[in-house]
């Protein structure tokens, strides 16, 4: 388990509900998906006052920024300038809107904030939940960022050089800590070289699984092992054969890591009369 708390805890602070010129909101993308400006005027000609809800914001000395919605916040922005057409009752409704204000928040605990209140929706992909989190300085997402930057990696790439699944990737950091993703990583570039598939979050995360569980495992002699199961594209066909039982079941994320820890775990044990390590029942 890692020792450093990768919650999205936010401080006890203040907060206040209060009637804002939206004009007078700032944005930074730092701890905020980028402006979308084309969608914010879409937002902006259809605008149903009542139906605005409360965009939350953050108290800085220089001003108030917008944490979560901020496209609704510039839609308002856009209709006091004068630049689409709406009636003067959408008009004079958005000349002071209700926000949800927070005071005291550091960027890291803006980001936090952001993130907790989309976590569970639509809204945010996992590559700018990634992208937000590194910027605005929360140690899950540096942390993981530190790692992948090591064996210069990028995030939402298809290349040789990409990671995709991010969320999977942090999934290893929160639960085992940087220092496995980072020896899982390199065992899986020992074991298949710089692929699109070598860096399959699922197959990284079985890799990591057994490396925790099992940390008197020799990693250069487990990347062997994994070699001689074939190419990297090979054992995520092979992960996602076993979490759907030849196609008999259907698979979830919790289903593919199981998987893939059973998979790796074979792989350790295939030919191997001593030193073999527990395989999981993955169908518990």
């Amino acid at each position: 388990m890692p020792s450093k708390d990768y919650s999205y805890d936010i401080p006890v602070h203040p907060i206040e509900y209060l009637k804002v010129d939206p004009r007078t909101i700032k944005f930074d993308p730092r701890a905020q998906r980028n402006l979308n400006k084309a969608r914010a005027r879409t937002i902006a000609e259809k605008l149903v006052p009542t139906a605005l809800g409360t965009p939350i914001l953050s108290q800085r000395e220089d001003g108030r920024y917008a944490v979560d919605g901020m496209h609704r916040v510039y839609a308002c922005q856009v209709i006091l300038a004068g630049e689409v057409s709406v009636s003067n009752k959408v008009r004079e409704a958005v000349r002071e809107i209700t926000c949800e204000v927070h005071s005291g928040l550091s960027m890291a605990n803006e980001a936090s904030l952001f993130i907790i209140k989309n976590k569970e929706s639509s809204k945010v992909g996992p590559n700018d939940e990634f992208r937000i989190g590194v910027l605005a300085g929360h140690p899950l997402f540096q942390d993981t960022n530190t790692v992948l930057e090591e064996h210069q990696l990028k995030v939402g790439s298809s290349s040789v050089n990409g990671v995709r699944g991010i969320k999977g990737i942090l999934s290893i950091v929160e639960e085992h800590g940087p220092e496995i993703l980072d020896l899982s990583l390199t065992i899986a570039e020992d074991a298949w070289g710089r692929t699109p598939d070598t860096w399959h979050a699922v197959t990284i995360g079985g890799i990591a699984t057994v490396m925790s569980k099992h940390p008197e495992l020799k990693p250069a002699e487990l990347a062997q092992k994994l070699k001689r199961q074939g190419d990297p594209t090979a054992f995520k066909a092979k992960i996602q054969t076993i979490a759907t039982n030849n196609n008999t079941r259907a698979d979830g994320t919790k289903g593919r890591l199981k998987a893939a820890h059973l998979a790796v775990a074979g792989a350790w044990n295939a030919h191997r009369s001593v030193n073999r390590i527990p395989v999981p029942n993955i169908f518990e």
